[in-house]
Order: C-alpha cells, then structure tokens, then sequence
C-alpha cells in the first residue's frame, strides 16, 4: 500500500490553474496569470489561539509527509477517503515572487485540538472499568463493487449435467453393494434354524422365528418373510417358519370334547379314551398319555382317561393279581374266592356288584378267580402254580394234615408229607422219586412258606383211579388221566429196567412210564411185591432229572424212577 505523498494522493501543480478554483483571500495573483474574476474568495481565517506553529511564524504552514516505514497499514479504502479529505482541505497559493504554488495543508490537530472534534468524546475515567461500544462512522465514500466475471450458459448447464450424472452412478453403485435401501434376504428355507438365524443376522436383519409343528424335518426352516431374493429393510426384520415337532397339549380337567378339540387341533387323530372312577365330575379329563409336553405323531393313538362315578370296572378274564390292581386304581377294594372252572387258573370269572354298576368310593367288589388248587388232591401239575401258603390251605380244606415236615437247609424247600384220612399220602420234596420221609413232626412248613421243589402222591384203594392198577400201559394212562398228565415218552417194567445193583431174586413186579410236559417231567409207577400193588405218580422240574446221572440206568428217567421208588424204600 501507498503512503499519502505518493503522487496519485497529491495534486499536480504544474499544470494550469483551475480557473473555478478557491482561493484564499490574502493570496496575491501569480504573475502570468490573470486572476479569474469568477473565483470565490474566502475570508483568512481566524487564527487558532490554540493550534500549534512552527517555530518560524512567517514560514508557510506545510505538511511532513511520513515515510513509507512510519506510515500505520491502511487499507486502499482507507486510503482514498484520507487522500479526499486532504484534497479538500488543501488550499492553492501563488508565490507573490511569482514561484510555483505549493500545497497548503491544515494543521494537524492535537489533543487539545481534538475537543472540538464532533466525532470526539473524551473518556470518561468511569467508562474505562468495562468495555464500551464500538461508534460506527459511515464512510463518505463508496467503492464500487468488483465486476465479476460470469460462466457462459451453456458452459452451466454442462456441468449441472455432469453433476447429475456422478451423483446418479454413485447412487447407483452404492445401491447395488447394498450400502442403503435394504439388504437381499439370503436364500435360508431348508437351513437349521441356528444357520438361518446366523446368516440373517449378519446381514442386520431381526430374525423372529415361528415354528410350525409336523412329523417329521425338525428344526428345518419351512418358508421366509419377505422371501428369499427380495429387497428387504433390515429394521423391518424377518419372520422364519420353523419345522418342531409335535407336542401333547394340556388338556387335563378339561371335559372331553374340549379336550378332543385340542387334541386335533395340535394333529393328533387316533383319540381313544379310557374310564376312571372319581370324585371328580363325570366326563372330566384326568390324563392324557403321552404325557403332557412329551412329543408325538399324527398316526400315534393318544389316550384320555375321563372322571365317571364310582363304578365296577370290567376285571373279568383279567388274572386276579391284575384285577385287584385295577380295582385298587378305581378306588376300590377286592376279596376273592376260588371257585371250580375250566379256564386257566386264576383267572377272574365273575363279580359281585356285577361290571358296570355304580358303587360307592372305597366299596369291596367280590371276585370269582379259577381256583389255582388242584381240581383234586392228585392233579400234581397245579401244585407248582399255587404258593405254599394256597397249598397248605387246600391240603387242610382236603382234610390233610402235616405227619412228617422239615426245611431243606439249602434252598429252603419243604420235606414234608400230609395225610388224609383214606390213607392218601401227598409228599411235598426235592427228590419225589425217594419213598422215604423226613422225621415225623406236625409243623405246617408249607404255612411258613418253606417252597416246593416237587411232589408225590401214593393213592389209597379209596381213591385210585379206575384201570389204575393193571400193570400196564392203560394202567399207566388211567393215572396220566386222573393227574392230568400228557406226554408219554417211555415205560419199562421189571424185565426190562436197567439198575446199577443186581437183580434181587424176589424183584417186584411193576410198569413205569415217564413223560414231559412243559417245565416238568412227570412218572407213574403202578406194582410192587407179591400180595401188594402200589399206585404213585410225581412231577418235578424237568432240570431235577437233568442233573442226574443216568448212566447206570440206561439213560433212561424211567428206568432211574423205577429203580429209586421201588429198591429204594
């Protein structure tokens, strides 16, 4: 920037004066000038008692002009306005010797001066505590504003469309690597659930699964929504229909039909139900099998077991240990009473309140059971089918009572015999082929439970069976009948047993026959001495015979019974 005694804020001198010009009174006209009639003089003015004069008081008053270096920084704005002002102050003198006119610049002002300054306000010592106001003053001059230069149109609407344009193909790409307006919802359906959910989640997505119950494809995703391929917003989530399998509703306390109602509508079809008494309101549900929560199939039958009154449920042909269960589950009590019948052995045959009738809670329903006795004392097969303690009870109602009795030491069986008034002898013992009894003592082992590991039956000559006493096959078969005995496997008779020991000379006359059935072998001996026959059949498990060693009696039961039964007594 420019000091102020640079030549474009001076005026130049050396051309000819402006006629209109003002100019001071006191000044005489230059030489070679005429003075302009026209000109306005001004009056000399006043003189300033309190401006400061040069030190030679007949020296024209002049300006220093500061140099560059001591000259503050003004702006070129400031600049002109200054340059103005001193433009209007100045004032054009003509030497009277005729010499070349000077610049009469007013005195610069001082301090004292500056109080009659308009624009001045000396400071207030108060007002120097906080800041004050900035004083606009508006400027005299006005620059005029910069011409600028402008685009040609079509050089605008060039770079409009070239904008566009970017701005489009980066929209695009950033659409197409699915940096906004949605992700693509992967293809999930026949993932596992624990993949869908995994793959959806990485791209933003909110996973809500619903499952859908069926037969078979656990945990499998079924279907997607939105479907796999669209565009979809992330915050908007995705819903995913999950394969699980079918469980059983709780449908317990309900009434039948609501029950059922549940039943299908979770997919079960096979419904049967099931009667049970109780307190309950009749047609109430109490259970439901499979149980509660536990998992099923379409095809599977689902049972419900509904609330009736007290009522005698169906135990006929059920065997009596499972009968008085079912009684025991219905809230009632059984008392059972054998009876002759030809179905199997306990089973029940009949009851009083009959099947089917109202009774009330806790009430005792008497039960016909088959008996499991022996039809007769001799049906030796039954014995093994009945406990010691029904034995001893039969035995006893049979008119039988305990002569010899002792307990096996090892294995704890019976060794004992009972006898009936005819002279019938039933042997209850681990070895029934032996003739021999235990010491002779009354105690009922039987009644204390001591087990049966086999018996023996010597008929009198009141009860032997008709034809019992030919000493033959059809004496042999009469017994079999009368026992109950099937199976004829063999018979030997006294000239055809082989024995380990010679034959004595008075051998007894007889004929054996053995046989199986089931378990158990069985054997009937009919002879004995001269003067004496003897009708005896046993049984026993067949493992009894099997660990015997039948060597010395030709490998034969038959031979080994007949030996033992008649050399043996």
């Amino acid at each position: 920037m420019e000091s102020r005694d640079e030549k474009n804020l001076a005026p130049d001198l050396s051309t000819a004066s402006d006629p209109d010009a003002t100019v001071r009174a006191d000044s005489e006209p230059v030489a070679d000038r005429p003075e302009d009639p026209d000109a306005t003089r001004l009056a000399a003015p006043a003189p300033d008692p309190d401006a400061t004069v040069l030190a030679d008081p007949d020296a024209s008053p002049t300006r220093r002009v500061p140099s560059a270096d001591e000259l503050p920084a003004i702006s070129l704005e400031d600049t002109a306005v200054a340059a103005a002002a001193d433009a209007a102050a100045a004032t054009v003198v003509a030497d009277a010797a005729g010499v070349a006119p000077t610049v009469v610049v007013p005195p610069v002002r001082d301090g004292i001066d500056a109080l009659d300054d308009p624009y001045f306000s000396p400071a207030v010592p108060e007002d120097l505590t906080e800041a004050q106001p900035m004083v606009a003053i508006p400027s005299p001059v006005e620059s005029l504003p910069e011409r600028k230069r402008r685009l040609p149109r079509w050089a605008v609407v060039l770079l409009v469309i070239v904008l566009l344009a970017a701005a489009g193909g980066a929209a695009w790409y950033t659409y197409e690597q699915e940096l906004w307006g949605g992700r693509t919802v992967p293809a999930v359906v026949g993932m596992s659930e624990e993949d869908a959910t995994e793959a959806l989640e990485a791209l933003g997505f909110a996973v809500t699964v619903d499952y859908q119950a069926g037969d078979d494809g656990f945990d499998t995703v079924l279907a997607c929504d939105p479907e796999p391929g669209v565009r979809a917003d992330t915050s908007a989530g995705v819903t995913l229909t999950v394969a699980a399998e079918r469980v059983i509703p709780d449908v317990s306390g309900q009434d039948v039909e609501s029950a059922k109602s549940a039943l299908k509508e979770a997919g079960a079809y096979n419904i049967e139900l099931t009667y049970r008494n109780s307190a309950e309101a009749e047609g109430t549900v109490l259970e439901v099998s499979p149980g509660v929560g536990e998992p099923f199939v379409s095809s599977d039958t689902v049972t419900l077991t509904v609330a009736r009154p007290f009522t005698v449920p169906n135990v006929e042909n059920l065997n009596v240990e499972d009968a008085k269960a079912l009684l025991e589950s219905e809230g009632l009590s059984a008392n059972v009473t054998y009876v002759e019948s030809d179905v199997e052995k306990y089973t029940v045959v009949g009851a009083s309140p009959g099947v089917g009738e109202r009774v009330d809670a806790g009430a005792t329903v008497e039960l016909s059971v088959s008996t499991p006795y022996p039809s007769e004392p001799w049906d030796l097969l039954a014995y093994f089918d009945a406990t010691p303690q029904e034995v001893s009870a039969y035995l006893a109602d049979e008119g039988f009572s305990p002569t010899h009795a002792a307990v096996y030491a090892a294995g704890g069986n019976a060794d004992a015999a009972y006898t009936d008034a005819d002279g019938d002898v039933l042997k209850v013992s681990d070895s029934p082929e032996s003739p021999s009894y235990a010491a002779e003592s009354t105690t009922d082992v039987l009644a204390t439970g001591a087990g049966i590991g086999g018996v023996r039956y010597v008929f009198s000559s009141a009860s032997v069976p008709e034809g019992g006493t030919a000493e033959s096959e059809a004496g042999v078969r009469a017994v079999m009948k009368a026992c109950g005995f099937e199976g004829l496997v063999d018979t030997c008779t006294q000239d055809s047993i082989a024995m380990p020991q010679e034959r004595p000379e008075d051998m007894p006359h007889f004929v054996c026959g053995y046989g199986t059935q089931g378990d158990y072998t069985w054997a009937v001996i009919i002879g004995g001495y001269e003067g004496a026959t003897r009708v005896v059949a046993l049984a026993a498990p067949t493992t009894h015979f099997s660990a015997v060693d039948l060597s010395a009696y030709g490998g034969r039961v038959c031979d080994y019974v007949a030996a033992t039964d008649l050399f043996m007594e």
